[in-house]
């Protein structure tokens, strides 16, 4: 059997907004090398804040456990190992945002190749490649100032998966673009994806249904203080 490459129990996360506190608990999660996901709840529910979570963007209050890629993070973050769990992030995950997330100030080949100077994998012919297999090669020397919506989502997934990363979050990708580029963009990213673990937060349910994706819903509780993460 495959190991685990997240393997998540009695997590815990509260927020506090003034005089109000929401917690999200996931109390046990594990993704596959290479399994797609999706991530779906209604709005404030708690989709961001585990993305958070698995992007090691976030620290608990509390983990059981909560490995990524061989490595215990629930350990790193008591220990407050930061430097540690910074070459984690930037070697095993990779992050698609809602609108691109890109830097204005660089071109999108430097956007793209920003995974690998982070993660330290340099391969500047495989984030060719991507590009290539995403339609966005041709603007490797153009300002990103210029792309329309669709194409800052493309170089968006390109950078991404430019280092190879072992988990790929991709939070709401397509919620910038036309309905029309959705399926598109989404086909893309499945395909692109490799042997990465996906997980995909979304309010589109028809996609969600028509592409057959397994689903972890975050269900708020009845007196609206919490949310829980756990498999349909």
């Amino acid at each position: 059997m495959t190991a685990a490459l997240l393997a998540a129990e009695g997590v815990q996360r509260t927020r506090r907004e003034g005089g109000a506190r929401f917690t999200l608990r996931v109390p046990s999660l594990a993704l596959r090398p290479g399994q797609r996901v999706a991530l779906v709840g209604p709005s404030g529910a708690g989709k961001s804040t585990l993305l958070l979570l698995l992007a090691l963007a976030l620290q608990p209050d509390a983990a059981e456990r909560f490995e990524i890629a061989g490595e215990d993070a629930a350990a790193l973050w008591r220990g407050g190992a930061e430097a540690r769990l910074a070459r984690l992030r930037a070697r095993a995950i990779g992050i698609v945002p809602q609108a691109g997330g890109l830097i204005p100030s660089l071109p999108v080949g430097e956007n793209i190749l920003l995974t690998q100077a982070l993660s330290g994998r340099h391969d500047t012919r495989h984030a060719r490649r991507v590009a290539e297999a995403l339609g966005v090669a041709a603007l490797w020397h153009r300002a990103t100032a210029g792309l329309s919506a669709g194409q800052r989502q493309r170089v968006a997934i390109a950078r991404a998966l430019a280092h190879r990363p072992a988990l790929l979050l991709a939070d709401e990708p397509t919620a910038a673009v036309h309905p029309s580029l959705a399926a598109d963009i989404l086909a893309l990213l499945l395909r692109e994806a490799e042997g990465a673990a996906l997980v995909l937060a979304t309010h589109d349910w028809e996609s969600v249904a028509r592409l057959g994706l397994p689903r972890i819903v975050v269900t708020p509780d009845a007196d609206g203080e919490g949310s829980e993460a756990a498999w349909a």
